[in-house]
């Protein structure tokens, strides 16, 4: 349209929100630009929860998660991997606003202040064993020295990353202490995770190949068969997994509502279908 000699362009809205509301309303065009900005702001769908948890709780986790969804509302996207991986995407600045993880990656996220005071709450704690493929027999493992037997008897050893997951760095201080070491670490096959080692250990074509890490990650496979946990007189030490919220968190209330949820009965039943234990109170 022309105005006192000046040519003035109007253009229509392009969202299908803007154009709805021009349409039922009437909206004058000179108003349009308003109602686009609307559109921009009264539909925007809230920023889902973000939860970052260690391998060893993902089969829980993704069960029960859903049921947090519908009882609150919130909408979650978890993701999973071994501790250290994600103590590295947190130091590196991801938008993280819950994560399960070990005491170790807590300690270097509290020294970096990413840990929301208060808000530490233990899950549970879950110990390591072996594993082989389903159909296999089952190698003896009660005692330190069969378990050394078995490991020097594998063609191959699956484990997780040593330098990144919790199972993994278990296993190497294990093979050390029983001075067999050098023999495990010729014939392993590293995955970035415990599931993950335990599913190419199912894939394997070798005689006798097994998989070492974590309980929880072992029955999470079903193509892997549980042949039992470290020998009692290892002593070795069982896994606490804690849930915490992240102080850079923009959802804290939506956050300790997920925490909560975390150490329902509802989730700790499904830990302990897991292989977890409650964590003994100091």
């Amino acid at each position: 349209m022309t105005l006192h000699g000046t040519r003035y362009v109007f253009r229509m809205p392009t969202s299908p929100c803007a154009s709805k509301l021009a349409a039922r309303w009437r909206i004058p065009l000179a108003l349009i630009p308003i109602a686009v900005a609307a559109c921009g702001t009264s539909h925007q769908e809230p920023r889902r929860l973000t939860l970052v948890a260690a391998g060893a709780t993902q089969d829980a986790v993704t069960d029960e998660i859903g049921a947090f969804e519908q009882q609150s509302g919130i909408q979650v996207t978890a993701t999973f991997g071994s501790a250290g991986a994600l103590r590295d995407q947190i130091l590196g600045g991801a938008a993280v606003d819950v994560a399960i993880v070990t005491p170790a990656v807590i300690t270097a996220l509290d020294a970096q202040q990413l840990v929301l005071d208060g808000s530490r709450i233990d899950l549970g704690r879950v110990g390591g064993g072996l594993a082989v493929r389903a159909g296999t027999a089952l190698p003896a493992i009660a005692t330190a020295d069969e378990l050394m037997q078995t490991l020097l008897g594998a063609n191959e050893v699956y484990y997780a990353d040593p330098t990144l997951a919790t199972a993994g760095a278990a296993l190497m201080k294990i093979v050390d202490t029983l001075g067999i070491g050098d023999q495990v670490r010729a014939k392993g096959h590293l995955a970035a995770g415990g599931k993950e080692a335990m599913q190419a250990m199912t894939q394997s074509t070798a005689a006798h190949a097994v998989g070492v890490t974590q309980l929880s990650e072992i029955l999470s496979v079903p193509e892997a068969t549980l042949v039992g946990p470290y020998p009692a007189e290892l002593n070795v030490a069982k896994t606490v997994y804690t849930a915490i919220i992240l102080e850079h968190s923009e959802r804290i209330a939506d956050a300790q509502k997920l925490v909560q949820f975390l150490a329902s009965t509802e989730f700790q039943n499904r830990l302990a279908q897991s292989g977890f234990e409650a964590v003994p109170a100091n």
